[in-house]
C-alpha cells in the first residue's frame, strides 16, 4: 500500500517577483527530492498575479479552488499589492477559518532597497493584515533567508516540530543538505556578537599560526609554548561560544516560525522586528517589560469575582510573550550565559504556573512543557526535565494519539534523560516507544526511526547486552547507508557504534573494520579535527589490546599531533593521548619514554582535573609502576 503523503503548496505572486519565483519553484524541487525518502512530496501551484489588463482569461474561481486545496498558502509582495494575490489570500484564510486545518497561510515581503517605496496599496494591507488579525508578515532580502523561512513553515505543516533542523559549522541544514548559510541571514550576520566573536576567531587563527611558528623555531622556550597554548584555549573556548551562540540565534528564529500565520502582540511584532534586524538585545530589552506584566495580568485574573474572557486573553497573551523571550534571552551574549540559563529557567516555570491556571490551550501547553523539558535537558538539568516531561508525555499522548511523531520526540528524548541518568531499563522503554510509532507513522526506513535504534542500542551495550546492542546499531546503519550514504556523519556514528560493540566483545578484527570506516569519514568530512583524533585512539586502543603495538603507537602519536595543533599541549584530550602512549611504551619496555609521557599527562590532568580525579590517580599509578621498574623508588 502507497503511504505517500502529498503536500500541495500554492504560491501567488506579482510579476515583480518573477526571479524570486524561480528560486522558489527550484527549492521545492530540491526539497521533494529530500523529503521524498520521508514518504513525503511537495506539489507546488504557481501563478503570476499579472495586472487585469493582461488576465482577461483568467478563471478566477478555478484557482481559487486551488487555494482552498491546498495544504500551504504563500504570497509575496515586494512593492504593490496585486489585486489577484490579495484575493487569494483572503480565500486561503477564509478556508483557514472554516477547517481549522489548511491551507497554513503565511505572507512574505521582499526588503525594498533604500530609497525605494512600496505602494499605498500594500501600506494598507499590511497594515489590516496586522490591525485585524494580529498576523505578521515575514521579510527577507535573498534566496537564503526566503529559502528558510519557507523550509521551517513546510517542517511544521509536516512534523509540528523545528527539531530535524540543525547548525553545523554555520550552516542550517535538513539532513545533510544545505538549506541556508547564517551569515546571509540578517538575524545573524547584523548581530553584533556574532560580528565580534567571527571576526576574534579569524583574528585568532592567524595569530595562532604565527605563535606556533615561533614555538617550532625555539622548541625551549617555554613562554612561547604558554603564548600559543593560551592563544589556542582562547580559540576553543571562542568557537565553542560562537557555536552556541549560532544555535541561540537559530532557536529565536524556529520560535518566530512558529509564530507566524498566529495572532501577535505588538509587542511582540516590535521585538521580532529589532531581531530580524540583527539586534537581539533591543529585543530582549522590548520584552523585558513582559514578566512585570505577565505577573500583573495573573494577579488579576486571580482576583477577579467574575473573571472575563479579556482578562484570560491578557494572561495567554503574556505567556506568549514570555516564551518568545525565553528565546531572546538565551540568544543575547552581552548577558553571562549562567546568569540567562537561571533567568530562563524561572520563565519557564513562570509560564508554566499561568498555563495551569488559566485553562490553557492543550496543544499549546504541551509545546510549551515540550520546550520547557528540552530547555531543561539542553542544559543538563535532567531530574527538572524529567518531571516536566512525565507531565508532557500524557498530554500529547491524548492529544496526538500514541501514533504521532510529536510524542514520538517526547519519547525520546525522555528516553535521552534516563539514560543519561544511568536509568537504562526507563530508558529502553521510552525509546521502544519511539520506535514502534516511528516505523508505523514514518516507516521502516526513516531517519529518526534509525535514531531510534541508535538510542536502543547505545542503551543496550550500557546494559552488557551486546548481541541485542549490535542488532538494533546495525539496523540503524542499514537505513542511513541508503538514505543519507557512506559518507555521512550520521553513517561515521553508526560505524562507530558498531566498532564500539565489537571492542566490547573483544572482536577486535570487526571493532577495526568498522572504526576505519568510521575514521575515513570523519578524517574526509572535518580534517584536523579533535574527532579524527578520537577516532586514531579508538584504533590505536584496538591495537594495544591485539597485540600490535607498532600500530598502536602509530596511531596514538597521529591523534596526540591532531590534539597537540589543534587543542594545545595542556588540554585534558591532549593528556589522555600523552597517557596512552605511556601505556604503551610501558608494555614496551621504553620506560624512558613511558616516564616522559606519564609525567606530561599528570601535569596537565593535576592541573584542569585536580589530585582527586580519576583520571589524574591513574596517570599516578602509571608513574608509580614506571619508576619502580627503573629502580627510582623501592
Amino acid at each position: 500500500m502507497d503511504t505517500t503523503r502529498t503536500i500541495q503548496v500554492f504560491l501567488a505572486s506579482s510579476e515583480e517577483l518573477k526571479n524570486d519565483r524561480n528560486t522558489f519553484g527550484n527549492l521545492v524541487r530540491k526539497l521533494d527530492d529530500i523529503y521524498k525518502k520521508r514518504g513525503i512530496r511537495i506539489k507546488l501551484f504557481e501563478w503570476e498575479d499579472y495586472d487585469a489588463a493582461y488576465n482577461n482569461r483568467r478563471k478566477q474561481d478555478e484557482y481559487n479552488d486551488e487555494v482552498r486545496a491546498s495544504d500551504m498558502f504563500l504570497a509575496l509582495f515586494y512593492k504593490k499589492a496585486g489585486k489577484f494575490t490579495v484575493e487569494e489570500f483572503k480565500v486561503a484564510i477564509e478556508e483557514f477559518r472554516r477547517t481549522r486545518i489548511k491551507p497554513k497561510t503565511y505572507v512574505y515581503c521582499r526588503d525594498l532597497p533604500e530609497g525605494e517605496q512600496e505602494t499605498e496599496e500594500l501600506k494598507e494591507f499590511k497594515k489590516r493584515l496586522f490591525e485585524d488579525m494580529g498576523y505578521f508578515w515575514i521579510r527577507y532580502n535573498n534566496e537564503d533567508s526566503l529559502q528558510l523561512h519557507f523550509v521551517m513553515q513546510l517542517h511544521l505543516v509536516e512534523n509540528n516540530r523545528l527539531d530535524n533542523l540543525k547548525v553545523e559549522d554555520g550552516e542550517i541544514k535538513l539532513d545533510d543538505s544545505t538549506i541556508a548559510r547564517l551569515e546571509h541571514l540578517r538575524f545573524a550576520a547584523d548581530n553584533p556578537d556574532y560580528q565580534s566573536m567571527n571576526h576574534r576567531l579569524q583574528e585568532l587563527l592567524t595569530l595562532i599560526e604565527k605563535a606556533r611558528l615561533r614555538a617550532e623555531k625555539y622548541p625551549d622556550d617555554q613562554n612561547l609554548i604558554d603564548d600559543l597554548q593560551k592563544l589556542l584555549d582562547e580559540k576553543n573556548q571562542l568557537q565553542k561560544d560562537f557555536d552556541q551562540h549560532q544555535q541561540l540565534l537559530f532557536d529565536t528564529a524556529k520560535r518566530i516560525a512558529m509564530l507566524q500565520g498566529e495572532a501577535i502582540t505588538d509587542r511582540m511584532r516590535r521585538a521580532i522586528e529589532v531581531f530580524e534586524r540583527g539586534n537581539v538585545r533591543e529585543a530582549n530589552i522590548i520584552l523585558d517589560e513582559a514578566e512585570h506584566d505577565g505577573i500583573r495580568n495573573l494577579s488579576d485574573y486571580r482576583q477577579s469575582k467574575a473573571v472575563t474572557e479579556q482578562k484570560r486573553q491578557n494572561v495567554i497573551h503574556s505567556i506568549e510573550e514570555l516564551l518568545l523571550k525565553t528565546s531572546t534571552l538565551l540568544a543575547d551574549a552581552s548577558i553571562n550565559i549562567n546568569e540567562r540559563i537561571k533567568s530562563s529557567h524561572f520563565i519557564f516555570s513562570q509560564t508554566d504556573e499561568m498555563a495551569q491556571e488559566i485553562d490553557y490551550d492543550k496543544e499549546k501547553y504541551s509545546h510549551l512543557l515540550f520546550d520547557y523539558a528540552k530547555f531543561l535537558l539542553d542544559y543538563g538539568l535532567n531530574k527538572d526535565a524529567e518531571s516536566v516531561y512525565l507531565r508532557q508525555i500524557p498530554l500529547a499522548e491524548e492529544l496526538y494519539s500514541t501514533n504521532h511523531e510529536s510524542t514520538a520526540i517526547s519519547y525520546n528524548n525522555i528516553g535521552i534523560v534516563y539514560a543519561e541518568q544511568g536509568y537504562y531499563d526507563k530508558a529502553l522503554e521510552y525509546h521502544q516507544k519511539a520506535l514502534l510509532i516511528r516505523e508505523k507513522v514514518l516507516g521502516t526506513e526513516h531517519p529518526e526511526t534509525a535514531c531510534s535504534y541508535n538510542n536502543i542500542g547505545s542503551a543496550y551495550r550500557e546494559q552488557g547486552k551486546y548481541d541485542k546492542a549490535l542488532e538494533c546499531h546495525l539496523k540503524a546503519l542499514a537505513i542511513r547507508e541508503k538514505l543519507l550514504g557512506t559518507e555521512h556523519p550520521d553513517t561515521a556514528a553508526s560505524y562507530n557504534n558498531i566498532g564500539s560493540v565489537y571492542d566490547d566483545k573483544d572482536d577486535y578484527d570487526k571493532a577495526l573494520e568498522y572504526y576505519f570506516k568510521a575514521m575515513k569519514i570523519v578524517e574526509k568530512n572535518l580534517g584536523e579535527h579533535p574527532n579524527t583524533a578520537s577516532s586514531y585512539n579508538n584504533i590505536g586502543s584496538v591495537y594495544y589490546k591485539q597485540g600490535n603495538h607498532n600500530e598502536a603507537l602509530k596511531y596514538f602519536h597521529k591523534a596526540l599531533e591532531i590534539d597537540e595543533k589543534v587543542l594545545g599541549i595542556e588540554h585534558p584530550n591532549t593528556a589522555t593521548d600523552y597517557n596512552h602512549l605511556g601505556v604503551e611504551y610501558y608494555y614496551q619496555g621504553d620506560y624512558q619514554k613511558a616516564l616522559e609521557y606519564f609525567e606530561k599527562a599528570y601535569s596537565i590532568r593535576m592541573k584542569a582535573l585536580g589530585s582527586k580525579h580519576s583520571d589524574t590517580k591513574k596517570t599516578l599509578v602509571g608513574i608509580y609502576n614506571v619508576r619502580k621498574v627503573l629502580g627510582i623508588i623501592n
